[in-house]
């Protein structure tokens, strides 16, 4: 069973914070920005909704922090490469 473009754009975006430290400001998170872009904000405010409810990150005016840290083996590039190819993937299919 293969995750849903909205799953797998979570655990890209739980990555790229990781690897900046566990904590940035969210307009900087490009993951989040390309869901915002492609997605809509709605798309994005659902995911980052779920992560927060779940208990993975804490969302702090315009700061995110990530509560449950974790080891990456990927880069932040082929972290945003993965997250384009969901994104665009997720958005020809919806249109």
């Amino acid at each position: 069973m293969s995750m849903s473009p909205e799953a797998r754009l979570a655990l890209l975006l739980l990555e790229e914070l990781e690897l900046r430290g566990g904590r940035a400001r969210l307009r900087y998170l490009k993951v989040y920005r390309m869901m915002n872009y492609w997605l809509g904000p709605e798309a994005a405010r659902r995911v980052m909704e779920r992560l927060s409810s779940t208990g993975y990150l804490r969302i702090s005016g315009d700061t995110v922090e990530l509560i449950r840290r974790f080891k990456v083996d990927k880069s932040l590039r082929a972290v945003y490469r993965e997250a384009r190819d969901v994104v665009v993937r997720a958005y020809l299919g919806s249109h």
